[in-house]
C-alpha cells in the first residue's frame, strides 16, 4: 500500500476517534476579521489566520453544533496585548488579557455553527467603555469561560498580529470563523 494512502487512512481513523494531530494533509483553519471604526468615521479592516489548539479542535466541533447541550460552550471571544505567536499548546496566559478583554459573543445564545464544518462568533469592544484605550491589542482567542481567572478554561484557538490601538471613541468588531468539521462532533470533554 502506498505510504501516503496508509498514513491518510490512519489519520481518518484518528479523526473518528477524536485524537487527530493535524499534518499538512488536513487543514484546521480559522480566520479573525478585525474591523475598527475610528471616531472620525474611517474604517480599518484586516483578516488574520489563526492557530487552532489541539484541545480546541474537538471541542469546537462539538460545541459548535451542541451549544445548548453542554455547560461550557465556545462562546467567549478574548483579546489581549501579547505578541506571542499561536501554537497548538496555547493557553490563557499567552493572550495577555487587558481591560474588558473577554466578551460573550453576540450570537452565543443561538447556534454558533452553520454546519458541522464551521463555527462563527462575533463580539465588539469600545476603547473607553472596555478600558482598552491606548493599549495595542494584538492577540485574539476563543474560550469556554467568562473570565480569565478560570484555570480550567480552554483556549480553543489563538491568533496574533491584530495590531489595533483604540482611542476612547473607537470601536472594534471581531468575527472569528473556524473550519472544524473533520473532527469528532460527539466529543464531550
Amino acid at each position: 500500500m502506498n505510504p501516503n494512502i496508509s498514513e491518510r487512512l490512519r489519520n481518518a481513523v484518528r479523526a473518528l476517534n477524536g485524537t487527530l494531530v493535524p499534518d499538512d494533509r488536513i487543514s484546521v483553519e480559522g480566520w479573525w476579521d478585525v474591523v475598527v471604526t475610528r471616531a472620525d468615521g474611517r474604517i480599518e479592516k484586516k483578516t488574520l489566520k489563526n492557530q487552532v489548539t489541539y484541545f480546541g479542535m474537538n471541542r469546537l466541533a462539538n460545541r459548535g453544533v451542541n451549544t445548548g447541550a453542554v455547560t461550557s460552550a465556545a462562546a467567549y471571544l478574548v483579546i489581549g496585548t501579547s505578541t506571542l505567536p499561536g501554537t497548538y499548546n496555547s493557553v490563557q496566559s499567552y493572550i495577555g488579557e487587558a481591560g474588558s478583554g473577554r466578551k460573550l459573543a453576540c450570537n452565543a445564545g443561538s447556534t454558533n455553527a452553520q454546519s458541522e464544518m464551521w463555527i462563527a462568533l462575533t463580539a465588539t469592544w469600545a476603547g473607553f467603555v472596555d478600558n482598552i484605550a491606548t493599549l495595542t491589542m494584538d492577540s485574539c482567542a476563543i474560550s469556554d469561560y467568562a473570565n480569565s481567572s478560570q484555570s480550567t478554561g480552554i483556549i480553543f484557538n489563538h491568533v496574533n498580529g491584530m495590531g489595533v490601538t483604540l482611542q476612547n471613541s473607537d470601536f472594534l468588531n471581531l468575527t472569528v470563523r473556524i473550519m472544524v468539521g473533520s473532527h469528532n462532533v460527539a466529543h464531550t470533554t
